[in-house]
């Protein structure tokens, strides 16, 4: 099984931060590569531009997965509390409300205050 590849848009302050300090969890313990889209050759998971300025993205064994549901994926990698959460997100009725969260937050991450403000390109 491959290690998964995590891309997201890494002009965005909030969601580097997101994604590192996710990354770093002892107690989620993911697995990923961590790639900023703005450093990948998007068309080898076949995405657009478009597409990863809108949403993370998670390639692992030839499956493409985004927005919550990457949340979803990625967890599944990790620590047996981390792979309940990433259950968690796929029930139905939670992946809606997950998905709807996740599209809330993508589109106002520029305004949610944090060390990050100022730093997204949107």
């Amino acid at each position: 099984m491959s290690e998964p590849v995590i891309v997201f848009d890494g002009t965005c302050g909030f969601c580097r931060t997101t994604v590192m300090h996710l990354a770093r969890s002892r107690r989620l313990r993911l697995s990923g590569r961590l790639r900023a889209y703005q450093a990948v050759d998007l068309a080898i998971y076949g995405l657009t531009e478009q597409d990863a300025r809108e949403r993370m993205w998670l390639m692992h064994d030839g499956h493409l997965q985004g927005g919550a549901q990457a949340f979803a994926a990625w967890f599944a990698t990790g620590s047996p509390v981390a792979r309940r959460i990433g259950r968690a997100l796929t029930l139905p009725g939670v992946r809606q409300v997950a998905e709807a969260t996740y599209r809330l937050i993508a589109r106002n991450r520029h305004r949610i205050p944090g060390p990050w403000e100022h730093t997204c390109a949107i």
